[in-house]
């Protein structure tokens, strides 16, 4: 009888634990599945910093889960130890957090980007060509094409090239202040053959010993498509795409101007922000009356495009203007694709990064792309194609050329190849190039090339 019991006893504890199991293991399950989706990470830690995930459903990336960047796509047991590391944040959400905001805890690209982008993703260069619109009365179109050398110069003969690929193939070191890697202060560089360089900038807030002592960051693609899932565009290129797909047309007067006037004002709300868009349109209408008459198919697709997009261009200017947090706009984002609105590129290449000999780290627009060429009509002008399959003369080839190019102008030989050696921003000839010459490259600092001469 006694055996009996203690046998009842034993199943009944093995069906309460089994159920309890379940039970326990359901929740678990669901409590997993709920922490890792999108609406928990949204609105349970998001809330701080509104503004990401509506720049991540703005982005290419919209589709993806924050998960499969923020942990990485890996198995149960490692996804939980990274998870667990982001108890910390919870201390963030109570104390205060910093604004902008940034991603210390990403998982290494192999984990991340590279379960859908192979690792040599780009084998070919890429012409890249895009429509740019004037703020003036015509809304002026012009269109910007040029070469993207991912896997470097293919014309000329070049031998021994290096594209942007290469960057992010662990060639490539560095030490940087500040958690958004903004000031690059050391670089080392390992070459094909083997051979190491170091370069140090020339306004080096860090001392050797600083620099020796700090952790070495291996270059990866991140440290230059670091907004690809929350991007910040600036307002000139969102307009830019409106009316390069029609959504805008330029016939209209001023009109890109209006827009962009709109998406500098400041807003305190969204209800502000919807106010100031109607009021922009009336203010439209008043200065340009002839408009509806002269274009009145026009006018209404305008009409119909603030209409339709009205609350995209509030939500606009209040992701651009951030109302809860002052002093803080899209500029406060930076990306690192580029190198015209953030220093970006510049960064390692503006021209204060130098080795011992004193030259710097390659300052040349052509490493990593042709020079830009600007032009009003689809036609790409004789004078540009004629020079691209040119072998570069040796003192070209030099890594602080675009510094001290200006410095030989006029020698003999210059005309054989761009013709009138004449400065300029009308785009006639090779020399008067508006893509270079009427851009102010705020972060190219080129006469730290003469630092140490």
């Amino acid at each position: 009888m006694a055996r009996k019991i203690k046998l009842k006893t034993a199943l009944v504890g093995i069906a309460i634990f089994g159920a309890a199991f379940v039970v326990l293991g359901s929740v678990s399950v669901v409590g997993w599945e709920f922490s890792n989706s999108n609406y928990f990470c949204t609105n349970a830690c998001h809330q701080v910093h509104p503004e990401e995930p509506i720049a991540q459903q703005l982005s290419a990336h919209a589709k993806i889960n924050c998960v499969d960047c923020h942990i990485g796509r890996l198995a149960f047991f490692p996804a939980l130890i990274k998870k667990s590391s982001h108890i910390k944040h919870v201390w963030s959400i109570l104390t205060g957090w910093e604004r902008p905001t940034y991603a210390p805890s990403l998982s290494h690209v192999g984990n991340t980007c590279e379960g859908c982008h192979v690792e040599d993703t780009h084998k070919f260069n890429i012409l890249a060509s895009k429509k740019r619109y004037a703020a003036d009365e015509k809304n002026t179109q012009t269109r910007l094409t040029l070469v993207s050398r991912n896997v470097g110069r293919i014309f000329g003969g070049e031998k021994n090239r290096r594209g942007m690929n290469w960057h992010a193939g662990g060639n490539v070191k560095f030490v940087a202040t500040g958690p958004q890697k903004q000031d690059i202060e050391f670089v080392e560089a390992t070459f094909p053959d083997g051979e190491v360089v170091t370069y140090k900038s020339v306004k080096a807030s860090m001392s050797d010993a600083d620099i020796a002592a700090a952790d070495k960051v291996t270059m990866s693609c991140m440290d230059c498509h670091n907004r690809a899932g929350h991007p910040f565009r600036d307002p000139e290129t969102v307009v830019d795409a409106a009316f390069a797909s029609g959504e805008l047309n330029p016939k209209l007067p001023y009109v890109k101007e209006y827009i962009l006037t709109l998406l500098d004002t400041p807003v305190t709300s969204q209800e502000d922000a919807m106010e100031k868009v109607d009021k922009a349109y009336e203010n439209y209408a008043q200065a340009y009356p002839d408009a509806a008459t002269d274009y009145p198919a026009e006018t209404e697709q305008a009409r119909a495009f603030i209409e339709q997009r009205k609350k995209f261009l509030a939500d606009l200017m209040v992701s651009s203007e951030f109302p809860e947090a002052e002093h803080v706009t899209w500029k406060s984002f930076p990306d690192n694709l580029g190198h015209k609105d953030f220093p970006g590129c510049f960064r390692c290449h503006g021209g204060d990064l130098q080795n011992t000999a004193g030259e710097p780290i390659p300052v040349n627009c052509s490493t990593c792309h042709s020079l830009p060429l600007t032009t009003k009509r689809d036609k790409i002008p004789d004078y540009y194609l004629a020079l691209l399959d040119l072998k570069k003369p040796k003192n070209h080839r030099s890594p602080d050329w675009m510094a001290k190019h200006s410095d030989h102008l006029g020698e003999e030989g210059c005309e054989s190849c761009h013709g009138d050696v004449k400065f300029g921003v009308d785009d006639k000839t090779f020399c008067s190039n508006s893509g270079c010459h009427a851009v102010d490259w705020q972060y190219l600092d080129l006469s730290a090339v003469n630092y140490s001469e």
